[in-house]
């Protein structure tokens, strides 16, 4: 009987008690919890990482086009019609419309490489996107075609430059002024600096507040080509520089473009004011 009583003793105390398995099973559930949420939290953070990073590298690359559409501006005032510089910025984003001629490795060039039409109006602005946002558009067509209708085979090209754009705006450099004009009224005339600021995405924190607002300045290099000097220098062999002007592709002394009215030594541009 003692040997019978001892062996059912110890087989009573071989398993676990039910207590025991439901401390075990919430610790485990415990530890799968924990787990989970350091990959969400993880998981979010990538996304996070690769959305800012995103919105970084498009706003790199419009903000390249911007300053290349800007860098190519032409104006000449024996064909002023076909080159007025038209900018408003009077809503809550800018929009701005410019004469240039375009290197090959600008967006959409392959649309002209057969027409060997490198002297495009190129048109940028700002219109509703998806979801409440806005889309920033470039639209670019040829001067010389006489007809750039849908039905001609020539029609503007158009894409979307960058999504989600929070902020676009404009400041332009009077030298007569001296000072920083929020809009540009001259459609005959080139600013002879232009200020870009370019934000995309929304801050986490205020959702009315861009997340990164990107900052560009940009010396026009060429000015107004007069109709005297379009049509030649009579007198003058060929390749004299106009009075008063500076040889293609030069600087005067200081590092400032002719006529920008900034001191000499001032970085070209000066220090403009940033956007509130």
């Amino acid at each position: 009987m003692k040997f019978g009583f001892s062996h059912r003793f110890r087989a009573s105390k071989i398993g676990f008690t039910i207590l025991e398995l439901m401390i075990s099973i919430g610790i485990f559930a415990l530890i799968l919890t924990a787990v989970y949420s350091i990959w969400v939290a993880i998981l979010k953070g990538t996304r996070a990482g690769q959305k800012a990073a995103a919105e970084v590298q498009r706003a790199r690359v419009a903000m390249r086009t911007l300053e290349d559409a800007f860098n190519c501006t032409e104006f000449f005032q024996a064909n002023m019609k076909y080159y007025y510089f038209f900018a408003d910025t009077s809503g809550d984003f800018a929009s701005v419309s410019l004469v240039a001629r375009l290197p090959d490795g600008f967006l959409g060039s392959e649309q002209y490489q057969q027409l060997q039409q490198k002297v495009r109006r190129v048109t940028f602005e700002v219109i509703p996107g998806k979801d409440s946002t806005h889309d920033l558009m470039l639209t670019q067509a040829p001067i010389l075609l006489p007809d750039t209708s849908a039905n001609s085979g020539y029609a503007p090209y158009t894409t979307t430059l960058a999504k989600d754009v929070t902020f676009f705006q404009l400041l332009f450099f009077d030298p007569l002024k001296g000072e920083w004009l929020q809009e540009w009224t001259k459609t005959n005339q080139l600013p002879k600096i232009v200020q870009i600021a370019l934000g995309l995405g929304r801050s986490g924190n205020n959702s009315g507040k861009s997340s990164e607002v990107v900052y560009s300045l940009v010396s026009l290099p060429s000015d107004t080509v007069l109709a005297a000097w379009q049509g030649g220098m009579q007198g003058q062999p060929p390749g004299t520089v106009p009075p008063g002007t500076v040889p293609p592709g030069t600087m005067p002394p200081g590092g400032n473009p002719p006529g920008t009215g900034l001191p000499s030594g001032t970085p070209p541009g000066g220090f403009p004011p940033r956007f509130q």
